[in-house]
């Protein structure tokens, strides 16, 4: 019985050093913000100005940047994924490994590593200084099709034929059966694609060249840096969005990723 609770204790102690790590640095930052004199009413005139950071637009208009972004990124992403992934796996594809394999190496390639490639195609198909523009790039990655395919394959295929033995096409099967037994896989991908679509800094400063409008508050941290007081209060409230969709979603996470990956 001692040593159970012994290693309980270092359990509690290892996740407790884990937190102080990660939270640690919030917490700092959120001290040495509050212990700015007048910083209330900073704060105030940075939410209510129509221009910060030398930019035309105001500390609302970056979050509505920031969070069009996030949404459009993760809810394209669930979008495209899980049909691709059915796709893959009920359809007798000619060659469907190699191309599983081609989706899949979107993942070795983030998009810092093909900026320069995806702003040549985004200039040649006339989406610069736009939001389409802006989120497609990022989509394109193969995480989201890797879970579903790896879940996907665990259904039995009599649940399959059961429904086209009721004259249920591909597009019912997916929508009436593998979506609802989806949805803990969704929400889970959802939260993950959120917080990347919102951390995103390189590729809205290269694809907005000349539209001060579409600056997000991420990039708005790093040109203010961390020793001004608009970086900090840019910082914490680049933290707020993600984090609420992490703590909100986590029953989903590990709930959805681990019924997927085996």
């Amino acid at each position: 019985m001692g040593a159970k609770r012994m290693a309980r204790l270092l359990d509690h102690l290892i996740l407790l050093c884990g937190c102080i790590v990660m939270v640690g640095p919030v917490v700092v930052l959120a001290v040495d913000l509050l212990s700015t004199a007048g910083i209330g009413s900073q704060i105030r005139d940075l939410l209510l100005s129509d221009q910060i950071l030398g930019y035309r637009l105001g500390l609302r208009q970056m979050l509505v940047n920031s969070l069009l972004l996030a949404l459009g990124v993760a809810g394209l992403a669930c979008l495209l994924s899980l049909p691709a992934a059915f796709a893959l796996v009920f359809f007798r594809l000619p060659g469907r490994e190699w191309i599983f394999g081609a989706i899949l190496l979107a993942m070795f390639f983030p998009i810092e590593t093909r900026i320069l490639p995806s702003f040549a195609v985004m200039h040649q198909l006339g989406l610069l200084n736009t939001r389409a523009g802006m989120v497609l790039p990022i989509v394109a990655s193969g995480f989201g099709v890797l879970v579903f395919r790896q879940f996907l394959r665990q259904v039995p295929n009599e649940v399959i034929e059961a429904a086209r033995l009721d004259g249920a096409g591909p597009l019912r099967c997916l929508w009436d059966i593998l979506v609802p037994m989806s949805a803990p896989m969704l929400a889970a991908l959802f939260a993950i694609f959120f917080v990347i679509g919102w951390n995103q800094y390189v590729w809205p400063l290269m694809l907005a060249t000349t539209r001060q409008d579409m600056v997000t508050v991420v990039s708005g941290v790093a040109r203010a840096g961390p020793g001004a007081v608009e970086g900090q209060v840019l910082a914490l409230l680049a933290l707020l969005p993600p984090g609420l969709v992490m703590l909100v979603s986590q029953r989903w996470l590990m709930r959805g990723l681990t019924s997927g990956i085996h």
